[in-house]
């Protein structure tokens, strides 16, 4: 049947249960900061190098909006976000080679 089946402190002694806190903004913007700044600094134009905060400041804006207007219900419980979301913008960012960048608004 559909019982409840306890787990045992025996079976449980095997795990490690690892929780972080979530980052505060200037923690995550200083992280991928210095990640997309080393990206911009292989090659790229002073005038593209310019937009790595601009593209991290807004990356985060749309995140924290994310977060706070998508909010996960019964009926739509796939909307949580996390920082996997937040790296997969700027891991495209980074797929960017130097050669195909002409000017700041092929960037954006």
């Amino acid at each position: 049947g559909g019982g409840r089946n306890d787990v045992t402190e025996r079976f449980l002694r095997h795990f490690n249960i690892v929780a972080i806190d979530e980052f505060d903004d200037d923690t995550m913007k200083g992280i991928f900061s210095v990640i997309l700044d080393w990206h911009l600094g292989r090659g790229f134009d002073s005038s593209i190098r310019r937009l790595g905060r601009i593209i991290i400041n807004a990356t985060a804006a749309v995140y924290k909006s994310s977060m706070s207007c998508f909010l996960p219900t019964p009926l739509k419980s796939h909307y949580v976000f996390n920082l996997r979301d937040f790296s997969r913008v700027i891991q495209g960012v980074l797929l960017l080679p130097h050669t195909k960048a002409s000017g700041p608004d092929k960037v954006i």
